[in-house]
């Protein structure tokens, strides 16, 4: 899994407290899951929005998360994970895919 920050100084007063992105392979671990949850709670308690792509189990979990937090989640746009070269970031919303 990986995390990193994604600057959010051009965003909304929203996500003004800071925003990380959370990848992961595509048949996480157990570890990795675990370590998936820890790490986007501990973001989440300190204010931090979360960004992933919620069409992989990895972002399924951070969106989970983040949604229990309380927290703003962003599902980052699939052509990220295709090759695209623009990095979209869309408010997470009614056409969201269902987490539940």
């Amino acid at each position: 899994m990986r995390v990193f920050i994604i600057d959010t100084s051009n965003m909304g007063p929203e996500l003004q407290g800071g925003m990380i992105g959370v990848v992961g392979s595509a048949v996480p671990t157990a570890d990795e899951k675990r370590d998936c949850v820890e790490t986007v709670s501990r973001y989440a308690n300190d204010g931090w929005a979360v960004a992933a792509d919620p069409f992989t189990p990895i972002g399924r979990l951070a969106a989970l998360t983040a949604e229990t937090a309380c927290v703003p989640f962003l599902a980052l746009d699939r052509a990220v994970r295709c090759g695209g070269t623009p990095i979209t970031v869309a408010p997470a919303g009614p056409g969201r895919p269902s987490l539940g």
